[in-house]
């Protein structure tokens, strides 16, 4: 196994188990995704309004509660096509059925990490599908890229695609997410345009994400809507 790999595994692991807390009851899904964003932005130091907006533009539904626009952790897409399921079991068991007909191009879980590319990043489809796993390795992959640009919002966009047509449109999917959903809520969309980044935590370091080989989501030919509606 290369050494990257399993820094990054390992740390992965250890965060996860130190957020664990014996007794606690498990969080309804509709909040896993929101809670995984806060558990990365506190270890990274990536923009929590940065992670609440990419998941809820990657992920964000109505389907099981009409009153909230909200992430979904078991979500998957396959080419044009997202899928919300209602739990880990039905969405891996997809994933697999997927993955037996030859696809790999597939985005999967809160922050729709694809499967081609960042895989081997993760020890089994469980894993990658874990909610905070999925977040922390979105929020390193997003630090790294605003060490290359010095920019959140460049870091984003390259997040979705090094096109620039992509990440622009992308990056105006987002725009829409913060003024529709979080515009009144701490710290706000401010955090988009440059800022200083915290240097308690080092994660693209100590996770060997340098080595990262594509983006973290396909780019569909027809992007999928971010507001409302059953897939």
């Amino acid at each position: 196994m290369p050494e990257w790999l399993y820094i990054l595994r390992t740390g992965l692991g250890l965060m996860c188990a130190m957020a664990a807390v014996p007794g606690v009851v498990r969080a309804a899904p509709v909040v896993l995704c929101e809670e995984a964003a806060q558990f990365a932005a506190e270890q990274t130091g990536v923009p929590l309004s940065i992670l609440q907006a990419v998941t809820l533009a990657e992920t964000g539904q109505t389907k099981f509660d009409r009153n909230k626009f909200a992430p979904w952790p078991w979500a998957v897409q396959s080419g044009a096509k997202g899928n919300w399921f209602p739990d880990s079991r039905s969405a891996i068991a997809f994933t697999r059925q997927l993955t037996a007909q030859g696809i790999s191009n597939i985005d999967i879980g809160c922050f729709q990490l694809n499967l081609r590319w960042h895989a081997e990043a993760f020890e089994n489809l469980e894993d990658m599908f874990s909610p905070k796993n999925n977040a922390l390795y979105a929020a390193a992959f997003l630090q790294r890229l605003y060490q290359q640009t010095g920019d959140w919002r460049a870091a984003v966009g390259r997040y979705h695609s090094r096109d620039d047509e992509r990440a622009e449109s992308y990056l105006q999917r987002l725009e829409t997410i913060f003024e529709t959903y979080l515009a009144d809520s701490p710290p706000g969309p401010a955090q988009m345009r440059s800022a200083a980044l915290p240097q308690a935590v080092s994660a693209p370091q100590k996770f060997g994400l340098v080595f990262a080989r594509g983006p973290l989501l396909q780019s569909p030919i027809h992007p999928r809507p971010i507001i409302g509606g059953s897939p």
